[in-house]
């Protein structure tokens, strides 16, 4: 499968000039500073965003040529897309979420169960949608876009609100996912964007930056923060010897540092 799009084009007082050519396999990470264009980007793939002017083909199949005057409906395109907030129907169920999210498969390839365990909220399911946490909406909204079974993923900072140990588990699972599901993937985390993403697309103001693969797209991601874990630490001495994740920033001796013991950023808020 590939993709390819040319878009340009004015949002309020934002300028859209966009071009890109990718191979659309496992998980393409999307990265760059807040404001510059990744969500404009995701709508206008899905078909939500009808303000931006030129072509995009997927596979093969046009969803949007402004000159010719075709504009795929989203619902005819057979792209899911998951954004920062769940927006589940508040007046079903989880399973009822889920459900009308499967009728929309010709060939579901996950049944509702077997999203609820690899999502790990099999005891939600008869929950309704606002009794769940901002973590279990999340966790839900990834498996009923799965449960519509699309040809092409797009994931805006779909982990954001989940803790540390619930990230690493979906992060497992999306990438096994992806071998059947491709997926556009939107994180603010460059370890997360370097561990699952190849290729990576930067973005810049309203353009392409670079596109390449994680060894190559790594140099240019900013390292301002990582994770750890307490190997020992001696109180008496202030002694502290942390195990750092691969893509830690760069530390150099006699440096100072902040340390935070369960930043926010790392917290479950499920």
């Amino acid at each position: 499968m590939s993709l390819e799009l040319e878009l340009k084009g004015q949002l309020g007082e934002f300028a859209f000039d966009l071009s890109l050519s990718v191979p659309v396999r496992g998980v393409i990470g999307v990265f760059g500073p807040s404001g510059v264009g990744k969500t404009s980007l995701f709508r206008a793939i899905c078909g939500l965003e009808r303000g931006l002017q030129g072509r995009i083909v997927l596979n093969g199949d046009v969803l949007q040529d402004s000159e010719k005057r075709v504009f795929m409906l989203p619902e005819h395109r057979k792209i899911g897309v998951v954004f920062q907030d769940s927006r589940l129907f508040p007046h079903l169920t989880v399973r009822q979420n889920l459900r009308l999210a499967q009728q929309q498969a010709a060939q579901p390839q996950f049944g509702i169960e077997e999203l609820a365990e690899a999502c790990q909220f099999t005891e939600l399911l008869d929950q309704p949608a606002p009794s769940l946490s901002a973590g279990q909406r999340q966790r839900v909204a990834i498996a009923r876009a799965l449960a519509a079974s699309p040809r092409l993923l797009l994931l805006d900072e779909p982990l954001a609100a989940l803790d540390l140990a619930s990230r690493q588990h979906l992060m497992a699972f999306l990438n096994k996912v992806s071998e059947r599901i491709p997926m556009l993937f939107i994180s603010h985390s460059v370890s997360e964007t370097l561990h699952l993403c190849d290729p990576i697309i930067t973005m810049g103001n309203g353009h392409i930056e670079r596109v390449g693969g994680p060894d190559e797209i790594g140099q240019h991601l900013p390292r301002r923060r990582g994770h750890g874990r307490v190997v020992r630490y001696n109180p008496e001495t202030g002694e502290l010897v942390l195990q750092l994740d691969d893509f830690a920033p760069d530390f150099e001796a006699n440096q100072t540092i902040g340390l935070v013991s369960q930043p926010s950023w790392l917290k479950g808020r499920d």
